[in-house]
């Protein structure tokens, strides 16, 4: 199985922008099953609410689910992408599996970073999804720090996390490694690069996107340009 990730600058609060980058790119790859950044349409670090809800979408009605799923019908693979949900009125900061039939699952953050408590509802689920056979699961982000979602993940017999994100240090790439040889699991997080907006905060986002073997071992690792990397991985042996 093809999997990877693709990082890039996301441009705060151009929804269109960012959906044509990720279209540009991922029309011409090869690929199985590819992570992108949390929140990789909208930005994190919002102005107000009320641009955070502009960016918002409800799934049924998505522009970003719909792009994704055409992509993903044309290269016969599967994306898994941050958004924000609408959901009647709540926001979730959420990450959507999307094969070529359309949405797969949904996980929405659970374990919120202090950014996120001023916009989001908080997720309560973990759940397992098959991709092309494969058992999959989501941690957002800060999501990976705790043992709840990994645990529980486990428990369903998850072979391969996905961890879209938007991290900033380096601690984050240690965190993800330890938990990969832990729970013995892969694990492809997949971060951003860039700034939000000159607003003072000097939040850099660090790229270093990377997948990590259930031994703990790197196999792909990002630098801090742009980058589609992919690697061919065999769960049925090495899980």
């Amino acid at each position: 199985m093809k999997v990877g990730f693709y990082q890039f600058a996301v441009n705060y609060g151009d929804p269109q922008c960012n959906r044509t980058t990720i279209e540009k790119t991922l029309s011409q790859a090869d690929f199985d099953l590819i992570v992108l950044p949390e929140l990789c349409t909208s930005g994190s670090l919002f102005l107000c609410h009320t641009h955070m809800e502009e960016m918002a979408e409800e799934l049924s009605d998505s522009t970003t689910i719909s792009l994704l799923q055409s992509i993903a019908q044309q290269q016969h693979g599967t994306i898994i992408a941050g958004i924000i949900e609408k959901a009647g009125c709540e926001h979730f900061n959420s990450a959507a599996i999307v094969g070529p039939e359309g949405i797969v699952g949904v996980h929405r953050k659970v374990f919120l970073a202090p950014p996120d408590k001023r916009f989001f509802q908080s997720g309560n689920a973990f759940k397992v999804h098959e991709v092309m056979g494969i058992k999959v699961g989501i941690l957002l982000c800060y999501d990976i720090w705790f043992e709840e979602g990994l645990t529980q993940l486990t428990d369903q017999g998850v072979q391969l996390i996905v961890n879209p994100s938007n991290y900033c240090g380096e601690d984050s790439l240690d965190t993800i490694i330890k938990q990969a040889k832990k729970y013995k699991v892969h694990i492809i997080s997949a971060n951003r690069l860039g700034m939000d907006h000159s607003n003072g905060t000097g939040i850099q986002f660090i790229g270093q996107s990377l997948l990590v073997s259930p031994n703990g071992e790197v196999l792909i690792l990002g630098d801090a340009r742009e980058q589609l990397i992919t690697t061919e991985i065999d769960f049925l042996t090495s899980s």
